[in-house]
């Protein structure tokens, strides 16, 4: 598992229910998707830290993995169109994929800028990005 693993099961559920996905939701879901399931215990330890492989950023409008960012960019902010793919590890995430997915994409940056690791080193955003990373522990935290 990685965390293209983790899009890619992300951008699936969305089109299996005929949801549509940004690049900034898909970012955002992301996020709050590996926080839940480390809070809620949803994946196995081994398999988070597994998928946790490139690191979330700290930019202006959230937590960003920078490769999947540029990876999807080409959408600009339109819809993902592509299919992504299911991955039985990562179905015990789905219903809060799903959730996360209905949220308004702008409420979940709030929600992230009200993160302590966000607010600690929002200072350091230069031009909407930075190279600050966030740990697996402040992802949790």
């Amino acid at each position: 598992m990685t965390m293209t693993d983790l899009a890619n099961q992300i951008i699936f559920v969305a089109r299996q229910n005929d949801l549509s996905v940004t690049n900034l939701q898909l970012q955002k879901v992301m996020y709050f998707v590996l926080k839940d399931a480390i809070k809620n215990d949803l994946l196995d330890q081994e398999v988070i830290k597994e998928t946790y492989n490139v690191p979330f950023q700290v930019w202006k409008y959230g937590p960003v993995v920078r490769s999947i960012y540029v990876q999807y960019s080409v959408y600009s902010s339109d819809p993902i169109i592509e299919d992504g793919v299911d991955t039985l590890e990562l179905a015990p995430l789905n219903n809060d994929i799903l959730s996360r997915l209905k949220e308004d994409p702008f409420e979940l940056v709030n929600e992230s800028h009200e993160e302590p690791f966000w607010q600690k080193n929002s200072k350091k955003i230069y031009r909407w990005t930075s190279n600050v990373e966030y740990s697996l522990k402040d992802v949790a935290a």
